[in-house]
């Protein structure tokens, strides 16, 4: 499925900052329709390679869900370089790994980050660091604490590590609904894309959507061969989805 605005009138402008916060409503409103069948509220954000906008995407992907009255728990797995906690301003001592570990229980790790007087995001952070995200992530823990994590919120956004460098994605994503694979335009080549796309589909992992990153109006039909109705608005280095 594709996302569309409408057409801009003869001299418009459209603030940059809006111009973000519209394509985040498009890709929340297309993500819920993709959700809307399935029963797996379990969701990852990923890209082929590290410094695409996957944890930029995600952390104000969550941030709108939970604004909108939708139980949303965001959970960073990116083991290896975790950066969603420093979008979010919240602590990193404990988390995922501790978790995982058997150090702590969830419900310890898990942080309440409030949006407004009454509603908030739920935060898992990465925690301690480990020597071995891949083999710990593959371990029948990881699997019990998505789904205590799923059955008690609407959707649960993971932050994972990008796909090509590391095995770690993969271990992750057979146990989501799907993934949204984030290419920054300009910066991925389209083999890129389409091996990190391809080494999803072989782990069983089905892709929700593509998410286009910093996308300009020369790049509307840009090799990926996709087009965005922004026009000549998205032209300040914004997140931009296209779905498919």
């Amino acid at each position: 499925m594709r996302s569309r605005s409408g057409p801009r009138s003869a001299g418009e402008s459209l603030n940059p900052v809006e111009i973000q916060r519209e394509a985040l409503r498009v890709l929340r409103s297309n993500l819920e329709v993709a959700l809307s069948d399935l029963e797996n509220p379990i969701v990852i954000v990923t890209s082929p390679n590290a410094g695409e906008g996957k944890t930029s995407t995600c952390v104000p992907l969550a941030q709108l869900l939970a604004a909108g009255g939708t139980r949303a728990v965001l959970v960073d797995l990116d083991l290896r370089h975790p950066d969603a906690h420093r979008l979010l301003d919240a602590p990193n001592e404990v988390g995922v790994a501790d978790v995982l570990l058997g150090r702590t229980v969830v419900e310890d790790a898990l942080q309440y980050i409030p949006l407004s007087q009454t509603t908030g995001l739920y935060f898992l952070p990465t925690g301690s660091p480990v020597a071995n995200p891949t083999e710990l992530l593959g371990t029948p823990r990881t699997v019990t604490l998505l789904q205590a994590l799923a059955q008690q919120a609407d959707i649960v956004l993971v932050d994972t590590a990008p796909v090509l460098p590391v095995a770690d994605t993969l271990v992750v994503g057979r146990l989501a609904a799907g993934a949204l694979l984030v290419v920054e335009t300009r910066r991925t080549a389209v083999p890129a894309a389409l091996r990190a796309k391809e080494a999803l589909i072989r782990n069983q992992t089905r892709i929700l959507g593509v998410v286009l990153n910093r996308m300009r109006a020369q790049d509307a039909s840009f090799a990926y061969g996709y087009s965005y109705g922004y026009g000549d608005a998205a032209t300040n280095g914004e997140q931009v989805p296209e779905f498919e």
